[in-house]
């Protein structure tokens, strides 16, 4: 899997679907994951040096429509400025710790982060085109009789 973010930001959230696929035991998985603590690693591909190692992450729910009466999970990272201060790709994984031990979370291909250049100046100065001047604010000019 691919997922692309621009340099410096933490949008877009990055998410998971948690698929039931038939071959594990779905609802034991579940329960896995909410008896433990979820965390998210990225590894730069080309020099295999980490850029994020084990900071927190999380799982969510979508409510499906009530005809289905199902649920779906997925799991979530937030990224910080500095998770995305440099350009290049990254592999992602995410991590369940609990009791038992640590469990990379298989998700039948390798998750890739593409952090690509950003098109955002950052060091140019701001003015509001919004500013309006009231006369309380500012000296009056003299008022001629």
């Amino acid at each position: 899997m691919e997922f692309f973010i621009k340099k410096g930001a933490t949008l877009p959230l990055l998410k998971l679907n948690i698929i039931d696929n038939g071959r594990n035991d779905y609802n034991s998985f579940l329960n896995t994951i909410e008896l433990s603590s979820l965390f998210f690693s990225m590894i730069n591909v080309e020099t295999g040096i980490p850029k994020i190692v084990n900071k927190p992450a999380g799982v969510g729910i979508y409510n499906l429509p009530i005809i289905s009466g199902e649920s779906q999970y997925y799991v979530y990272y937030q990224f910080q400025n500095t998770d995305t201060n440099k350009e290049g790709r990254f592999e992602g994984e995410f991590i369940l710790k609990n009791d038992d031990g640590t469990i990379v979370l298989p998700l039948g291909e390798k998750l890739f982060i593409n952090v690509s250049d950003s098109f955002i100046i950052d060091d140019i100065g701001y003015s509001s085109c919004y500013v309006i001047e009231f006369p309380c604010c500012f000296n009056p000019r003299p008022v001629e009789i």
